[in-house]
């Protein structure tokens, strides 16, 4: 009987740990839709392969929930610089690089 408990508990655990991280990496809408955080959909979005190319989105989102960065500027750019395959990463940096400094944001 103690085995079973422990068990039972082990992979109530496990499940518990598994539902807490898939929370705290997406959003779920009010319609229950799991929407990507910003992090997730340019990291994806831009196939960010680099610890260089996944340093700059760091501080792209960092700049955004600061406040410093619009976020329709940065989704704007995201949109235009997916489709340009094969990579996208590149064209976003500099794009978004360029456009921010027209409003005299540097990142």
């Amino acid at each position: 009987m103690p085995r079973v408990t422990i068990r039972l508990l082990a992979v109530l655990t496990i499940i518990g740990l598994m539902v807490v991280a898939i929370a705290h990496a997406q959003v779920v809408s009010s319609g229950g839709i799991i929407v990507p955080t910003l992090k997730q959909q340019l990291s994806t979005g831009l196939l960010a392969r680099t610890p260089d190319e996944q340093a700059f989105v760091e501080k792209v989102v960092a700049r955004v929930d600061s406040g410093d960065l619009p976020l329709s500027l940065v989704q704007s750019t995201f949109l235009w610089a997916r489709r340009h395959r094969p990579y996208p990463m590149q064209y976003f940096e500099r794009a978004l690089r360029v456009r921010a400094g027209e409003l005299g944001i540097s990142i």
